[in-house]
């Protein structure tokens, strides 16, 4: 699947392309607070427990996946 540089919208799927904090990039999470230029992202395992919320600056995400927008 393509990756965007842009903005990102809350439940929006992004990967960070840079490391954040201990996770290294290639990491995968959904942004769920929008700050402007930095992004709370939430970070899961595969059954859906948080493992971890992450203040990541937008210059270090790639959106993966859109959420749709109502």
């Amino acid at each position: 699947m393509a990756t965007v540089r842009h903005q990102t919208a809350e439940h929006d799927v992004v990967e960070l392309h840079e490391t954040v904090d201990a996770w290294p990039a290639g990491t995968s999470g959904t942004v769920v607070s929008d700050y402007g230029d930095t992004k709370l992202v939430e970070i899961s395992d595969d059954s859906g427990t948080t493992l971890d919320l992450i203040q990541a600056p937008l210059a270090k995400l790639d959106v993966t996946w859109r959420a749709a927008q109502h």
